[in-house]
């Protein structure tokens, strides 16, 4: 038994072995679920960013002119905010964050005030241009500032302008110059906090969105992309957006709706950016964050996927995947599997659908480096089934396996040499004594006798008669008396011990 199970243990070995050594051509492994899904996510990731034009009107009493009222025109461009977004339809239907599109029009109105008023009277202020200020050396002007400021003294005409960039916008040896977008629906930073753009685009790469995010919990991992900085900052070559790691901390409904606190750390130009699960789907975007007392970044929340789609539904517009989107999965699971030839022709597909497509320009150089080396696995030929190295190696599994098995059965059926001892009476084979076979071809007890005629019982006393089961005719056995040999009919005396019968 002890020597059987070593053998069965000797062939498991051996079978393993044959499946670790397999063949050199292998796929090696590939990256891991989350980074392939953010690298499939990336290329739909863009960068917002929204200018004013402003013009303002100042109007104050002037006894110079007949009305006696006078008045003072501005006009003023300046940048507002910044922000990411992705892209939902290759059409290019854009989302991003509702405050990064809409600028608060008191901040607006502080801007131009403070131009007009402020700089037209050569006042100098320390601080952001957006804020309100008093000048304290002149009352009639400090009056005419605040009444601008609150809107009884100007009127404003503020023009939002949004522009997109794309990622081979970013990706340019140039400053990009990207896309303008008008803004098809957006509700308030109160609200939701969501905008939907509306871009000139063709062919340009989209990413996932979530069904819900009502099976999301709190400890799940989660991976912001975004373009932080502005356009001003983004350095040119830039070919893929950051990726910030982290995990969901709370999700608080607020009214119909939910918000999700995180625990990643956030940059300033990363509102309006994607949030995406470990699949690639997005379950939210970027909204804002709740400094802390020192000003560090607190708590960071997003805006669910369901404000998402509601968002989308009042925009009228539609949600869908591209050709380019299906041409950069099929060449990045190639690529993944270490099938670089095969990989080339979609990864080139992609490059002819949307020019310039920075990640799938560095992975086709990937692949056209390894093309035909060692490295480069080729794939089994269309209808052949599993690879012609694992049918292989299934066969000498299976081929070693039954030889083993049939040579462990046989020497398993060792024949043991097992003489039935012959019953008293039967007569011994040839060269064999009758002591010898009425032991078993061992030694005989001594004293034994095997019992004579007078003792048989008295139905087989006559010669004549037949002993039960014997055919009719047929002639009854004559043993010796003394040592049970087999004697002729007619023997007087023993051949084997001499003596009388």
């Amino acid at each position: 038994m002890k020597r059987t199970q070593r053998r069965l243990t000797l062939v498991a070995a051996a079978v393993c072995a044959l499946f670790m050594l397999g063949p050199t051509t292998a796929p090696a492994a590939a990256s891991t679920q989350e980074e392939k899904a953010i690298v499939l996510t990336s290329p739909g990731v863009v960068f917002v960013e929204t200018s004013v034009d402003v013009s303002v009107r100042l109007t104050v009493t002037s006894t110079r002119t007949a009305t006696g009222l006078k008045a003072f025109d501005g006009q003023y461009s300046t940048g507002y905010a910044t922000g990411s977004g992705f892209v939902v339809n290759p059409s290019g239907v854009v989302v991003t964050a509702g405050h990064v599109v809409q600028p608060d029009e008191q901040e607006i109105h502080n801007y131009a005030a403070n131009k007009l008023v402020l700089e037209g009277l050569d006042y100098t202020y320390d601080g952001s241009p957006f804020d309100q200020y008093t000048i304290t050396d002149n009352r009639y002007y400090n009056q005419m500032l605040q009444q601008c400021y609150s809107g009884v003294a100007c009127t404003f005409e503020i023009t939002p302008l949004v522009t997109v960039y794309t990622a081979k916008d970013i990706a340019g040896s140039q400053e990009p110059t990207g896309m303008e977008a008008r803004v098809l629906a957006a509700t308030t930073f109160e609200d939701t906090d969501v905008a939907v753009l509306q871009v000139n685009g063709t062919n340009m790469p989209t990413v996932p969105l979530a069904k819900t995010a009502g099976g999301l919990q709190s400890g799940q991992e989660i991976t912001a992309l975004g373009f932080a900085g502005s356009a001003q900052q983004l350095p040119t070559g830039v070919t893929e957006p950051a990726k910030i790691f982290g995990h969901i901390s709370n999700i608080r409904p607020v009214g119909s709706s939910k918000l999700i606190e995180i625990d990643a750390n956030l940059e300033p130009g990363t509102s309006g950016g994607p949030v995406i699960d470990a699949d690639g789907n997005v379950i939210g975007l970027v909204s804002f964050t709740i400094p802390t007392d020192r000003g560090e970044s607190g708590q960071q929340y997003l805006r669910t996927v369901d404000d998402i789609r509601a968002a989308l539904s009042d925009a009228g517009a539609t949600v869908t995947r591209g050709t380019v989107d299906a041409a950069f999965k099929e060449g990045m699971d190639y690529l993944w599997g270490s099938h670089y030839t095969a990989s080339i022709p979609e990864l080139q597909r992609v490059l002819a659908l949307s020019d310039g497509q920075p990640q799938a320009k560095k992975y086709l150089a990937e692949a056209e480096e390894k093309q035909g080396t060692a490295a480069d696995v080729p794939l089994p030929k269309p209808g052949g089934g599993f690879p012609i190295w694992l049918v292989v190696v299934i066969i000498v599994v299976v081929v070693v396996l039954v030889l083993v098995v049939v040579l462990v059965m046989r020497r398993g059926k060792k024949p043991t040499a097992v003489a039935p001892a012959a019953p008293v009476g039967v007569p011994a084979g040839p060269g064999v004594s009758s002591d010898e076979a009425a032991s078993g071809g061992g030694p005989v007890e001594v004293g034994f006798q095997p019992p004579a005629h007078s003792e048989l019982p008295a139905a087989h006393a006559s010669a004549d008669a037949e002993p039960p089961g014997m055919a009719s005719g047929e002639r009854q056995p004559h043993f010796c008396s003394h040592c049970g040999h087999t004697l002729e009919q007619s023997a007087q005396f023993c051949s084997s011990c001499g003596k009388p019968v």
